[in-house]
């Protein structure tokens, strides 16, 4: 009896956690993306270019991956992630 309700506690303590945590795929598929453009042929002035928006989209995906985006980009992010649902259920 002590087990089951100590797992009915734990698991939901635990919920909300998991509840709260936001999906960050579309910022890391960014940020791969432009580590390929980074490791494939490139001139010096698209090299610097790639280099700042690696930078951008790694700074966003950890803002991301530790909860502490804006409201402006977890509002952008939102709006991204409701277009790829709806894009997918065409």
């Amino acid at each position: 009896m002590f087990k089951s309700s100590m797992i009915a506690l734990s698991l939901l303590m635990l919920s909300p956690i998991a509840a709260a945590k936001p999906n960050c795929s579309p910022l890391q598929d960014d940020l791969k993306k432009v580590r390929s453009q980074l490791r494939s042929g490139y001139s010096a002035k698209q090299g610097e270019k790639l280099k700042i928006k690696e930078k951008k989209a790694k700074k966003l995906w950890w803002q991301c991956k530790t909860n502490k985006l804006s409201n402006m980009e977890q509002k952008k992010l939102n709006k991204r992630l409701k277009k790829q649902k709806s894009g997918k259920n065409d």
